[in-house]
């Protein structure tokens, strides 16, 4: 049960990550922009990354984010299972 729940969790953090990725890179640009206004930039900035990029160029970063996201949410997934099984052992037996 502990592979299962540390491999879901890693290939889980992976996913979301791909399904996340376009619209960090934006966020990502828009946030290290000294001019950057409140409100109304990331259309702008989606677009204009896609264009000069490509669709690709939304995904730029992704490998060392995935590598990071692995064993984060690997981990993360497994200790809450664990947790879990801790507590309904000792604490909500009944």
């Amino acid at each position: 049960d502990e592979l299962n729940y540390f491999l879901s969790g890693g290939f889980a953090g992976m996913l979301g990550w791909i399904v996340t990725m376009p619209f960090d890179v934006p966020k990502t640009i828009i946030q290290s922009r000294y001019d950057t206004k409140v409100w109304g930039d990331f259309i702008p900035v989606i677009t204009h990354v896609a264009k000069q990029r490509g669709f690709r160029g939304l995904y730029d970063g992704l490998g060392p984010t995935l590598i990071r996201a692995f064993p984060a949410n690997a981990a993360l997934f497994l200790g809450v299972e664990l947790g879990k099984a801790f507590f309904d052992s000792r604490l909500w037996k009944e």
